[in-house]
């Protein structure tokens, strides 16, 4: 056999410890032939004083050792403290098959004492450590460094700071604790606000932490950074998870991502988007771009440039603002209402028709803005660019009925209102076509309408109607005689005065449907209606009498006559 073992050494992790008769691992590189060596070995090691005349211990042998691509790894144990040697020397010799013993190259000589005064951490990993005196790390108040190519990739700072990435990468030079910089970085400083990725990283406040990205800047305790570039946490328990250009700078405030969004109230939340701010104390805006909510609970969604400006308000769609209150504030969101609150209160949506501002004009307001037409439960209003349609059901039951209306360009429409039943209802109407200005009803009691020339019509079908009854004319002249009729004028009213009965005598004297406080056209008419077929019924019956009386009167005069003839004939004879 041609064997040759090279690069033998002494492959040790080690750590402080006293020195003590233990395994040790004896690493090297075995050729076969010129080739790297692949199977298995014996291994004969021989231990002597650094002259090579005395033999220090027994041979030791070690059989059935694996040797992978020329590279082997044996675990020795001499029994013994070597490190009290000082120089050794070590002859190696290998077998293969029961060839015999053949010797690796001139025995090498080792410092015991350096290579083996400490307990070693094996590169494949030690059993029975103890953790009091095994580990790695230093002793002292010294930073411990680890590199990659020469070049740092972590440091780990007194106490219990850890710095990962760039060199650059700081922490509090102040005695700051629990602070981390996970990862990345540059040897740049001082990039500001700039989105530049090349920048160094910083962590100056106790246990806060950056998990990577660049020029990431962490001075709040508890803060922290998930990542991204040029994002700062100024105050307690603040949160920027990524994103560029972002930062939280009240307490408990954070933001998700994005770019240049600001959380600068106590709680606040910037979700994400672009340029969006949060300033009032647990305000929110959940994305989009230019959005801010300023007052306090307030609360901007996505879209752009709405303004949350009252307390417990809430702004969505384009332009949507709810102007905020009269403390400086955040100037960017709308314009003052002069009040503390702001327009509190309110919500306001806006579309996307006009970049214009649509803004509120008080608390507690509920608008909408909506070119293309506002619908509930009804997808298909009728056609045109500024329709507007509600129909909805409300309540149960009974009460149930659906409301719809309805305005146009040039036209308005009041919708209908039906009932459950389906008694009650309002047709839809025009100003500009049909015959009808305004319509009610059309159901089973029909439809009563206002027509273009003013004129109210009520429906009066005998097909609508049941329990048809004649009615006594002349009683009901009598009442309506009997009828107090006055001169009066509506309460709070500048139209002037009006004639005609209180509801209250109208009930007691006919007794018609109703509640005593208003008289329906329908009965008023009636009432007048019969009173008048009384009147002429009384009429015609006085006119018979007269008749009959001049009839009487015409036959007496007729027989006076003849009597008068006779007498003046007789007296001509």
């Amino acid at each position: 056999m041609r064997l040759l073992a090279r690069s033998i050494a002494f492959a040790l992790l080690c750590s402080v410890a006293t020195a003590q008769a233990a395994p040790w691992t004896y690493r090297g590189t075995l050729n076969d032939g010129g080739a790297p060596a692949n199977g298995r070995y014996e291994f004969r090691l021989s231990l002597f004083d650094a002259s090579g005349a005395k033999s220090l211990a027994y041979p030791l042998t070690v059989s059935g050792v694996e040797v992978k691509n020329g590279a082997f790894a044996i675990d020795v144990d001499f029994g013994m403290d070597l490190t009290r040697f000082g120089a050794l020397k070590l002859k190696t010799e290998v077998a293969q098959g029961g060839s015999g013993f053949v010797p690796l190259g001139e025995p090498r000589v080792f410092d015991a004492k350096a290579a083996l005064g400490s307990v070693c951490w094996d590169t494949q990993g030690n059993a029975g450590t103890n953790d009091a005196t095994d580990f790695l790390g230093t002793t002292d108040g010294e930073e411990l460094i680890l590199k990659v190519g020469n070049a740092q990739i972590m440091r780990f700072d007194y106490p219990a700071n850890i710095i990962g990435g760039s060199s650059a990468n700081g922490m509090d030079t102040f005695g700051g604790t629990s602070q981390t910089i996970a990862g990345g970085g540059s040897a740049a400083m001082n990039c500001g606000d700039e989105l530049n990725l090349s920048c160094a990283q910083s962590v100056v406040a106790d246990y806060g932490s950056i998990g990577g990205g660049g020029g990431n800047y962490v001075s709040g305790t508890f803060g922290t950074i998930g990542g991204g570039d040029a994002n700062d946490v100024t105050a307690k328990a603040t949160t920027v998870a990524g994103g560029q250009v972002n930062r939280a700078s009240a307490q408990y405030a954070s933001v998700g991502g994005g770019l240049g969004n600001v959380a600068s109230g106590s709680h606040a939340v910037v979700a994400g988007g672009e340029f969006n701010r949060a300033s009032g104390g647990y305000s929110g805006v959940f994305s989009g771009q230019a959005n801010s909510a300023t007052g306090i609970h307030s609360a901007a969604g996505s879209g752009y440039n709405n303004c949350a400006g009252g307390d417990r308000s809430l702004a969505l769609g384009t332009s949507a603002s709810i102007r905020r209150g009269s403390e400086p504030g955040d100037g960017t969101c709308g314009t003052s209402s002069g009040d503390a609150n702001g327009d509190e209160g309110s919500f306001v949506w806006s579309d996307a028709t006009t970049l214009n501002e649509f803004t509120t004009s008080g608390p507690n307001q509920f608008l909408i803005r909506a070119g293309g037409g506002f619908h509930l439960n009804d997808s298909t209003p009728a056609s045109g660019n500024d329709d507007v349609t509600l129909a909805t059901r409300v309540g149960s039951g009974d009460a149930d009925f659906d409301l719809r209306l309805v305005t146009r360009s040039g036209k308005e429409y009041l919708a209908y209102v039906i009932d459950s039943s389906g008694t009650l209802l309002f047709n839809p109407i025009s100003l500009t076509s049909g015959s009808s200005r305004l319509s009610v009803g059309g159901g089973a009691g029909g439809t009563a309408s206002l027509s273009h020339g003013g004129m109210w019509t009520n429906a009066s079908s005998r097909t609508y109607k049941e329990n048809i009854a004649p009615v006594d004319g002349e009683s009901v002249l009598r009442k309506l005689v009997a009828l107090p009729i006055s001169e009066w004028q509506y309460k709070g009213s500048t139209e002037g005065t009006h004639l005609g009965p209180m509801a209250e005598d109208f009930k007691a004297a006919f007794g018609l449907a109703g509640d005593g406080k208003s008289i329906g056209t329908a009965d008023a008419d009636g009432v007048a209606l019969v009173a008048i077929q009384g009147l002429n019924a009384k009429l015609e019956a006085e006119l018979q009498q007269s008749h009959a009386q001049n009839a009487q009167l015409q036959t007496r005069l007729e027989l006076l006559a003849s009597r008068l003839a006779a007498l003046e004939a007789a007296k001509e004879h």
